[in-house]
């Protein structure tokens, strides 16, 4: 046995998802329009995307599997052997494993949360991105902070600058961006001299090409504050992470039987244990 296997027991051992059943998803989420609208564009704090020049490759398998489990049952040889050609189930099953044991779930309502509450879900998410990386078919690429403040008499020249620092993010994903920002600028707007924080936005995105499949997590917190009166002024104290993740595509057939006799997500059930619900009682959010 090699020492990446012996890794991949480990970690399989250590992340028991049968321990922490509590915070699965069900099976039953539908690929009823494009992946890449599937996450909630307002009220939004987690979401994920399905990007690249083989995604549509890449989904076919997918559905693959989940034909094999609607037909032939969770542990049939059939899905077994659909999964074992389909990497990108592999990917989202190791993503939600490392969800599932971490405790992070972004699909629960925030509407009730707390100072509290926020504080133990970036503690989940921490957690999160860290069983990820300790994966053997994981490997860390990139991982780097942009930092922006701004002091401005206009939000929307703050919104835009913001919007651009997203690299790999298409032109109708920064609309979401701005407007969204837009959003949390008008509740600042409202509440003068009071600082509006929001933290652990997180967009998920699984690029897929011909070379790799890449796992990339942006994750942003902003602050914007309004003082009124005679000298308006309106300030914006904004932090993105962004962390690229290599998934080795090329071993997941050697491993696939051992991860799925523990577990299985495909992309639905991925998109949906990450991607927060949309609440009307929710005003201060962001889709990044």
């Amino acid at each position: 046995m090699s020492n990446q296997d012996l890794q991949m027991e480990s970690w399989l051992t250590v992340n028991d998802v049968s321990l922490h059943q509590n915070i699965q998803t069900p099976l039953s989420f539908d690929l009823t329009s494009s992946l890449q609208d599937a996450a909630p564009v307002q009220d939004t704090i987690s979401g994920g995307l399905i990007i690249g020049n083989t995604q549509n490759e890449a989904i076919d398998a997918n559905n693959n599997v989940k034909n094999a489990l609607q037909t032939y049952g969770r542990f049939s040889n059939e899905v077994k052997e659909s999964a074992q050609v389909s990497p990108i189930v592999g990917l989202t099953t190791i993503l939600d494993i490392a969800r599932i044991v971490s405790n992070y779930n972004p699909a629960l309502p925030t509407d009730q949360e707390n100072d509290e509450t926020k504080k133990a879900r970036v503690i989940a998410y921490n957690q999160y991105i860290t069983k990820v990386l300790q994966n053997p078919l994981m490997h860390l690429k990139s991982n780097y902070e942009k930092k922006y403040t701004k002091r401005t008499s206009s939000w929307k020249t703050a919104i835009e600058e913001i919007s651009n620092l997203y690299d790999g993010i298409t032109e109708k994903d920064k609309e979401k961006i701005k407007n969204s920002l837009q959003a949390l600028a008008e509740a600042a707007s409202s509440r003068s001299n009071q600082a509006n924080t929001e933290n652990i936005f997180a967009q998920n995105v699984i690029v897929c090409n011909d070379e790799e499949i890449e796992f990339c997590i942006y994750s942003s917190s902003v602050t914007m504050l309004y003082s009124g009166g005679k000298n308006t002024v309106r300030q914006v104290d904004f932090t993105l992470n962004e962390t690229h993740i290599r998934f080795t595509k090329e071993l997941w057939s050697r491993y696939s039987d051992k991860v799925l006799d523990k577990h299985l997500a495909l992309i639905d059930d991925w998109l949906l244990g990450i991607s927060t619900p949309n609440s009307d009682k929710t005003t201060l959010a962001c889709f990044v």
